[in-house]
């Protein structure tokens, strides 16, 4: 057998043993917190994304607290900014959570470009108003 015949067999059995990656195999998953405190009260959210050539939202999830006799609220934006050009890509809200509840809050696969800066912002409020604001870069 030629070099050239074994060489092709070995690549041909390389890539038989390692199997082709599918596209979701091949996306990296990265994640960030944004955390506050204001006081005694603090509030904290995580962002779960896929990492390809753009972000892709998957889910999120955070907590707040204390409400004392009261229920709170997060309100969730995602923006991204190139150059003076500002955009918020992603806004929701969640309310009626209890003490240190944590909530979900759907991000349906949102889209955020990878240029420029991304980044993530969280208020979290009660009836009487904002206790803090929460914000992190994605990466």
């Amino acid at each position: 057998m030629g070099s050239g015949v074994k060489r092709a067999a070995l690549l041909a059995l390389l890539v038989a043993a390692g199997g082709a990656l599918t596209p979701a195999a091949q996306a990296a998953t990265g994640s960030v917190t944004a955390k506050c405190t204001e006081g005694a009260f603090s509030g904290r959210f995580t962002l779960t994304y896929d990492i390809g050539t753009e972000y892709r939202l998957r889910k999120g999830r955070g907590a707040a607290g204390p409400y004392i006799a009261d229920t709170g609220a997060m309100h969730v934006q995602v923006h991204h900014r190139v150059g003076t050009a500002q955009t918020t890509l992603f806004t929701r809200s969640t309310t009626g959570l209890s003490s240190d509840e944590a909530g979900e809050v759907p991000v349906n696969g949102t889209k955020v470009p990878r240029s420029g800066r991304a980044w993530l912002e969280v208020r979290f409020a009660d009836r009487s108003g904002e206790k803090c604001t929460a914000e992190a870069d994605l990466r």
